[in-house]
């Protein structure tokens, strides 16, 4: 029985282990206004899926090597994933630029549309009643990357936040 169990734990030291994943926060340093790169390949020059600043929670999925990690933002019902510079993900940081606002609709309606990705052509991803809170945390354009009470991820226009 020794004999087993001595040949089943080398065989697990042989076995790479399963990386679990990390939360940390964006830190972008001491100004608030500065925002961290999320990128759609882990490189200086790819498409930016958005921007986002110090204080946003942000699970490393994997080490993406280069000084670049693969990560998501979100859960619930929606999540956005891409790729960010290492060195600025920490497991805290001193600021925390996130803003807390309320939907408002510049159109006369109840609600407005979340959606999936910076754009109005994207996925809706649930409707937000005027009134509710969001976490503001990145931006891309004209819009704004918002984070619901069920930790969702989505984007609204600028002015559909007060």
């Amino acid at each position: 029985m020794r004999k087993i169990c001595i040949c089943l734990l080398a065989l697990l030291l042989l076995v790479p282990s399963i990386a679990m994943a990390q939360l940390v926060v964006v830190d972008n340093g001491s100004d608030p206004s500065s925002r961290l790169n999320m990128r759609m390949a882990p490189e200086r020059d790819a498409a930016i899926v958005g921007k986002f600043v110090s204080g946003t929670q942000v699970e490393v999925i994997a080490d993406a090597g280069s000084g670049w990690s693969q990560v998501r933002i979100g859960s619930g019902q929606n999540s956005v994933s891409g790729y960010m510079m290492t060195s600025y993900l920490k497991p805290s940081s001193k600021v925390d630029a996130r803003e807390k606002r309320q939907v408002a609709s510049p159109y006369g309606t109840q609600s407005v549309v979340l959606r999936d990705r910076p754009s109005n052509s994207y996925d809706a991803v649930m409707m937000l009643m005027v009134g509710d809170a969001v976490t503001v945390i990145g931006v891309n354009g004209d819009f704004c990357f918002v984070q619901t009470s069920d930790l969702s991820v989505g984007c609204l226009l600028g002015s559909e936040l007060k």
